[in-house]
């Protein structure tokens, strides 16, 4: 291994000495710019340094080439432990020199500790991809000159800004297009929980966006100078400088935190990042909730004033824009509407900056005629409703927000454009609360208020789906009443009090605010507070339970309240995040929603699914030979199977697996066999055992899937009149994007047969794993202590223990081994996983069959028992 260079030995030194003075810069409180400017000083001077040492031992003439600094290093932005883009650029260097020039430059900066990103270019050659590379043209945008020729630099410079003017429209069209695709990968809205601080929307990237499009665009990349030249408002310049002062100091102290480059804001970051900005919360909101609140509030602003110049820029330089203008016809009083645009006359702008209506008739006219709002106009809206005192606002405007609420369509889009515009608090004071408010958690996707819009959007959306909720939205004649418990349905969340129970005082408030009639309050009101107990009911309690099934129709009280609670509650799921409202939760809100149905319009529950439920039932036994028909245990079994069973399997498929149950005995007593479900993008294993080796068999089977490191997203349990069980677990496979491969299907089915056949008890042993700091740092964000609750009420023949958990490997084995230690027969289990947490749902008996101890002394000693137990097992606080 050859020694290191005299030279780089001592830029080591320099470089951890540099580091330091940055650290300590950056704790006495200089800002972020200043502290990356002094950082970016620091590592010139190392730089220039060892280039010329290279220049030297190569024996190259430095006239002959330069190194130019790009993207956040040409900036002079640097952060900490951020990469350094390095361009060697030269006039046809012979290629010898050129090899050992970039060779020995490059090894040498590397070796010192930077990690850099490294390239070999002529002009012509970087002109030329500048035109259709946008990466390559915005790092080209920052240049500037570190070491060599400054008038090979100063030609290149001149030569490439006159070219970017030539094709500043096709330019501008690509930088957008590609920050465009960026925002799609790292987060289309700013109000992601998860945001990247250099690339999420309303972060660094639309700092600098304002940069390249004002370079190529009108020959300047300085905010500062383009405000100087008006070309930059002065109310987009601010919240622009602001935020970007904000925004280096958070990525600085990620580094530093880190020790190496970060720029995801990751929960358990966000918790470290509030402590150290001082924030400590207040009543019902945590500091990480306050800090973020002003995370997003910033980035919301620079997003408006970014997104804002850049669209100024569009039109300002559009061909024959004046002719536009002159061909605008009048679409209401002070009110014009152009080719591409609706704005607000001069007067009108006096006008429009205080009158909600008319920003509503503004907003219902570039709606009905596709336009856009010219920003000028927009500008004039948002700063005075900004500016605005409170007070109610007019009838004409509640008369026009209740058209545009009634009105699917593009109402998700119009209503987050009201909210930017600071309009939509004007109408429902209860929205300027949830602004930018966080959820704390890894279920939510976005902020309180992103949410409550994107879910009115998603219930738009169920017009296109060829479903039981297609038609019931179509059908709808309460589209109204439904997009405002949408809107209003979180808006109770970040106080002490239950969300549910503020958001009914809101529901309520809002409606009077509105004029809507007394039916339509109490219906709103219903909605919103209750908004909450279909999923409840759908995912924790067992559907085919009689007594389910007439509380939750109790509760609802009505078909048309239950269309809407259906429609409300699968929507709020949507607009969680991808993948939220699976087939598997549609598919028990239907079958909740058909029940509940049957039950309020005839009073039986199933009326009409007990007829389909009868004729899958018969279609099986159809199938069976004339020998199984005659058997008293096979007609048995076909008569236990279960209603989920019947409708998600097909008849052959039944007959199939009932048969693989008859084949058990002693000697053979376990099968296991699995498929992937496309739909679902999860496995299904499927588990039959002899009654001869079902004690235990829940945690045996949940040991040997953690072991294989499956993820259970849902279990049905279901045993046989003999007592074979006939049990069901779909599950996410981590090693496999997609099918599992038939091997793997293999090897687990082998796992669950062998601990199912073993004689012994011994607990799994789980495969040993590298762990990320992706898991220290979700583990160290979870605040909320597990709980446990037992209902004891709910069914006549069971007792309901519902566990809330974060997830991880084993956790589920952790919890069926209790209840096996405690002697608890497991008829039915509702697993449930949102990303990182799990509500985990068991209907018990004794070994007798019967439910716990109705004694309520007994009862309290033995929970009491059960929690003492789950305490020991999880080494975690546990909660009743």
């Amino acid at each position: 291994m050859s020694s290191l260079h005299p030279q780089v030995i001592e830029s080591r030194q320099q470089l951890a000495e540099a580091r330091l003075k940055s650290a300590n810069l950056h704790a006495s409180g200089n800002t972020g710019p200043q502290v990356c400017l002094a950082w970016a000083d620091s590592v010139d001077a190392i730089v220039h340094r060892l280039l010329s040492v290279a220049c030297q031992e190569e024996n190259v003439d430095p006239t002959k080439f330069a190194f130019l600094a790009l993207g956040g290093y040409g900036r002079r932005d640097l952060a900490p432990y951020s990469d350094l883009d390095l361009m060697l650029l030269h006039n046809n260097l012979p290629e010898k020199i050129l090899q050992g020039l970039a060779r020995k430059a490059s090894q040498m900066i590397g070796d010192t500790g930077f990690q850099l990103g490294f390239s070999v270019r002529t002009p012509f050659q970087c002109r030329q991809l500048a035109w259709t590379d946008a990466q390559v043209l915005t790092s080209l945008v920052e240049m500037r000159l570190v070491y060599g020729s400054e008038s090979l630099f100063n030609s290149f410079e001149n030569s490439f800004k006159n070219g970017a003017k030539l094709r500043w429209r096709s330019l501008a069209g690509m930088i957008e297009r590609e920050r465009l695709e960026e925002r799609q990968k790292y987060g289309e809205t700013e109000f992601l929980l998860h945001p990247n601080v250099k690339r999420s929307r309303g972060c660094l990237r639309d700092v600098q966006i304002v940069r390249w499009i004002g370079f190529v665009c009108f020959g300047e990349k300085s905010p500062e100078q383009l405000r100087d030249v008006g070309l930059l408002a002065e109310e987009d310049y601010a919240p622009i400088r602001d935020g970007y002062d904000y925004l280096l100091n958070l990525r600085n102290q990620l580094h530093f935190m880190a020790g190496r480059g970060l720029d995801s804001l990751d929960r358990s970051k966000q918790m470290e990042l509030a402590k150290w900005m001082g924030f400590q919360g207040h009543e019902g909101v945590l500091p990480v909730e306050e800090f973020m609140t002003q995370f997003f509030e910033m980035t919301s602003e620079l997003r408006y004033s970014s997104a804002n110049f850049v669209g100024m820029a569009r039109s300002r330089l559009t061909p024959f824009g004046f002719l536009y203008r002159f061909l605008s016809l009048s679409a209401g009083r002070n009110l014009r509407l152009g080719l591409k645009e609706v704005w607000a006359t001069r007067k009108g702008l006096e006008r429009i900056k205080d009158d909600p209506g008319m920003v509503l008739e503004l907003m219902q006219i570039a709606n009905r005629h596709q336009r856009r709002i010219e920003h000028k106009t927009w500008r004039t809206i948002r700063k005075g409703m900004l500016n605005r005192i409170d007070k109610p606002v007019g009838p004409e405007a509640i008369s026009r927000f209740l058209g545009l609420m009634s009105t699917p369509g593009r109402l998700g889009e119009i209503l987050r454009r009201l909210h930017e515009l600071r309009v939509l608090e004007q109408i429902i004071p209860a929205v300027r609360h949830t602004r930018s408010l966080l959820q704390f958690n890894e279920y939510h996707k976005y902020t309180v208020d992103a949410h409550c819009i994107k879910s009115v959007e998603c219930v738009e959306e169920f017009a296109k789906r060829n479903d039981f909720l297609g038609d019931l939205y179509r059908k709808s004649k309460q589209k109204l009443i439904l997009h405002l418990a949408l809107l209003l349905h979180d808006l109770g969340k970040g106080y002490v009090e239950d969300h549910s129970e503020v958001g009914l005082r809101i529901a309520d408030e809002t409606s009077h605010i509105l004029g809507l009639s007394e039916a339509d309050r109490e219906l709103i009101c219903f909605l919103v507070h209750q908004h909450l107990i279909m999923t409840l009911t759908a995912f924790r309690f067992d559907l085919t339970q009689l007594s389910t099934i007439v509380k939750f129709a109790q509760q609802v009280g009505s078909l048309e309240r239950l269309q809407l609670l259906t429609l409300l509650s699968c929507a709020d799921l949507a607009a969680v995040g991808p993948g939220a409202l699976n087939d598997w939760k549609l598919n028990l809100i239907h079958q909740l929603y058909d029940a509940t149905a049957s039950q309020l319009q005839t009073g039986e529950p199933l009326e009409h699914q007990s007829s389909a439920k009868e004729s899958h039932r018969k279609a099986v036994f159809e199938l069976l030979s004339s020998e199984e028909k005659k058997s008293e245990l096979w007609r048995e079994r076909v008569a236990a199977i279960p209603a989920t069973y019947l409708f998600q399997s097909k008849p052959p498929e039944l007959v199939t697996e009932l048969r693989r149950i008859d084949s058990l005995s002693e000697e053979h007593p376990v099968e296991v066999w699995a498929e992937y479900l496309a739909d679902r993008d999860a496995t299904e294993y499927i588990v039959a055992v002899h009654p001869s080796r079902t004690a235990g068999l829940f945690h045996r089977i949940t040991g040997a899937m953690a072991s294989q490191r499956l993820s259970i997203l849902s279990a049905e349990i279901q045993s046989l009149p003999d007592n074979a069980a006939w049990d069901r677990f779909l599950v996410d496979d981590p090693d496999f994007q997609g099918a599992p491969v038939p091997s793997r299907l293999n090897q687990v089915c082998q796992a669950i047969a062998k601990s199912i056949e073993s004689l012994e008890t011994a607990p799994p042993s789980f495969k040993r794993t590298w762990k990320g700091q992706g898991s220290e740092e979700s583990q160290a964000a979870r605040l909320q202590p597990v709980q446990v609750r037992f209902d004891n009420s709910s069914s006549e023949n069971f007792t309901i223990i519902t566990i809330f958990a974060y997830d991880r490997l084993g956790l589920l084995y952790d919890i069926s081994k209790i209840l096996f230690d405690f002697q608890l027969d497991l008829q039915v289990a509702k697993v449930s996983t949102h990303l990182d947490q799990v509500v985990d749902v068991f209907y018990v008996t004794d070994s007798a069959g019967n439910k716990d101890p109705s004694d309520p002394s007994d009862l309290a000693k033995f929970r009491l028992s059960f929690f003492d137990e789950c305490a020991n097992s999880f080494g975690c606080l546990w909660q009743l």
